[in-house]
């Protein structure tokens, strides 16, 4: 962790990823505000790191609430002042192990807000005080690796990552100039309380798990430095050349010659069609 990084503020952290964040930052010695919508886990968990001598602080917010989240970034800076990083961390899984079609639109719509919009509030929220505080910052996104990889009956939560890692490579961009350093976190499957008892989906989990205080390791090990796309898992490399040899492999494909069957035989159905 770079020197600078005294202070900070993680969402999402009454448990998983945001806890260990909060928990290796806090024995750094930097002062964290840890913020999740869990109230009750959150000032336990808040209370253990204080016995431990962490200088934290508990809030509890509905991040999807845009009046929330300001009252956040107000509460954030009126405990710590200067910010040096902000975790947008906070997330959730929602449907798995349903095709597209059959997933409850409303647990998909709650899926988008947590793990899209929550993430846009916080940075419109925080990324502006920042600037105006002429200070290097650091604002570090959690995505997956279903921002890049997906599988089988993972449509609304792969989708809501694709679209972090888009909102994440757009605020590089934006914040190219400034002090703001961005990075994007794409673990794999990490043994938290989220993925508890779950099979993933098929071509969704990859081979390997890691501890969530590994990946906040990753984390917390980056930075100060401009790396962007954070990885935690020994299986990533792979993972993601398989990936991108499809693509290649389709941008590479020639046109279908006129011979060529390009729609399947339809399967044989039971049961007679009435008419």
């Amino acid at each position: 962790m770079h020197s600078q990084t005294q202070t900070a503020v993680v969402t999402g952290a009454a448990s998983g990823i945001g806890l260990a964040l909060s928990a290796r930052l806090a024995r750094a010695g930097a002062s964290v505000i840890m913020a999740d919508v869990e109230g009750g886990a959150l000032r336990r968990r808040a209370a253990e790191l204080t016995a431990q001598g962490g200088q934290v602080t508990a809030v509890t917010a509905d991040l999807t609430d845009p009046d929330a989240v300001e009252r956040l970034a107000d509460t954030a800076f009126d405990v710590l002042g200067d910010i040096d990083v902000v975790c947008n961390n906070a997330g959730v899984l929602g449907p798995v192990g349903q095709p597209l079609w059959e997933a409850p639109l409303e647990r998909m719509r709650e899926v988008f807000e947590v793990n899209h919009w929550a993430h846009v509030l916080v940075a419109r929220a925080f990324v502006p005080r920042l600037l105006a505080r002429g200070r290097p910052a650091h604002l570090v996104h959690t995505a997956s690796m279903s921002a890049f990889v997906v599988g089988a009956g993972s449509a609304a939560y792969a989708a809501s990552k694709h679209a972090d890692l888009a909102v994440a490579r757009s605020l590089r961009a934006d914040l190219a100039d400034t002090g703001i350093r961005v990075s994007v976190l794409c673990p794999g499957r990490v043994d938290t309380p989220m993925v508890q008892g779950l099979t993933a989906p098929r071509g969704a989990g990859g081979d390997t798990s890691v501890s969530a205080e590994a990946v906040a390791g990753v984390v917390v090990d980056a930075l100060g430095s401009d790396r962007f796309y954070l990885f935690s898992n020994s299986d990533a490399p792979q993972r993601l050349r398989d990936q991108f040899d499809d693509v290649w492999r389709h941008v590479s494909l020639s046109p279908p010659s006129p011979e060529e069957e390009l729609w399947p035989a339809p399967k044989a159905t039971t049961g007679a069609t009435k008419h």
